[in-house]
């Protein structure tokens, strides 16, 4: 059983219910995501006993008539449906399973039919892939908009637990007859998500990709755009969050802010910059322009009372007092250093 399997299991067990795709386990079936016309939507439905299997499919919103069984006894983890503006194409995501799937469906009359897409072309894979096993890797198509001509754009990413992630932005092109093409592809480039999964393994209770996959599949908070990136942990593993800053010349720094086991959020701070060999290594040194509390290479820098807080956007760290929520010190990242604001 995998890291990620073992954190699943753990969870389902202590919590009785996982949140995804807005669907809670053992509730009445779920409709979302209907169509912008309002005539068709996501229908979710599964047992409220382990394994917590159930089927997805597209209904009729008013009359709740299926249209078209979309998945049947998957598991009850990321699920979406993504229209066109007109309503006339669809993109239904299954993030369940070995893989994350894309299929895309088309409006017939009152029926929907599904086209064949083709091979998407594979990303580009990090020098530190070469020669690696990757049995364990995780192939996922997630589409993530329609543009206003009509196309698809569509995520094709590897996540490995040996080497970290890579991912194209594929563009996909409809001609009158539904017959679907590759118009272009890029890669994506670095995001928060990419440094994360270079951590050190050992920094968490299971791999970075272990606890990313189920970041995914719990609906937490990954803000690609801003460099955010949260997760409440579990019984094993603290809460934790991450903001990216950026050098000047692009170079990377990952702040890493985790509470305690069984005690107060957010009273560690960690510091991350790209090694030669390609991961995320820890600064053991304190980089803020105030005192510190002492060094421990398990939980990074801490301080009595000191209570951290990362930005959700932006580039300002708050040091506030544990107890009161008093705002000590406002740091901000200038692209060398950070400042403290006077």
């Amino acid at each position: 059983m995998s890291p990620f399997q073992r954190l699943i299991k753990k969870f389902l067990t202590v919590s009785l219910w996982v949140v995804s795709s807005r669907i809670a386990l053992g509730s009445e079936p779920q409709i979302s995501d209907r169509s912008p016309d309002k005539r068709y939507a996501l229908w979710q439905d599964y047992a409220d006993k382990q394994p917590y299997h159930g089927d997805v499919k597209l209904i009729d919103s008013k009359s709740g008539q299926p249209l078209v069984v979309l998945d049947t006894q998957v598991e009850p983890f990321s699920k979406k449906l993504l229209w066109t503006r007109d309503s006339q194409r669809v993109a239904y995501f299954n993030d369940a399973g070995k893989s994350g799937i894309t299929r895309v469906l088309f409006r017939n009359g009152t029926s929907f039919e599904e086209v064949k897409l083709p091979d998407l072309p594979p990303p580009p894979l990090p020098p530190s892939a070469m020669g690696k096993d990757d049995s364990r890797a995780r192939a996922r198509v997630e589409p993530l908009r329609w543009t206003d001509a009509g196309e698809l754009v569509v995520e094709n990413e590897v996540i490995s637990e040996t080497w970290g992630r890579a991912a194209l932005e594929v563009t996909l092109v409809f001609d009158p007859q539904n017959h679907v093409a590759v118009a272009q592809s890029k890669p994506e480039a670095p995001s928060i998500i990419d440094y994360f999964l270079l951590l050190p393994a050992n920094e968490f209770e299971g791999t970075p990709a272990s606890w990313f996959h189920l970041m995914r599949a719990n609906g937490n908070t990954i803000d690609k755009k801003n460099g955010y990136l949260s997760c409440p942990g579990d019984g094993a593993q603290p809460e934790f969050e991450a903001a990216l800053f950026r050098y000047r010349d692009g170079r990377p720094l990952l702040v890493l802010c985790s509470g305690e086991l069984e005690g107060a959020d957010s009273v560690s701070l960690q510091f991350f910059e790209l090694a030669p060999d390609g991961k995320m290594q820890q600064i053991n040194r304190w980089i803020l322009p105030v005192s510190d509390g002492g060094y421990d290479p398990e939980t990074g820098w801490t301080k009595t009372n000191w209570q951290f807080k990362l930005p959700r956007s932006g580039k300002t760290i708050t040091i506030q007092s544990h107890k009161e929520h008093k705002v000590l010190h406002k740091l901000t990242w200038n692209g060398e250093r950070f400042e403290k604001e006077k």
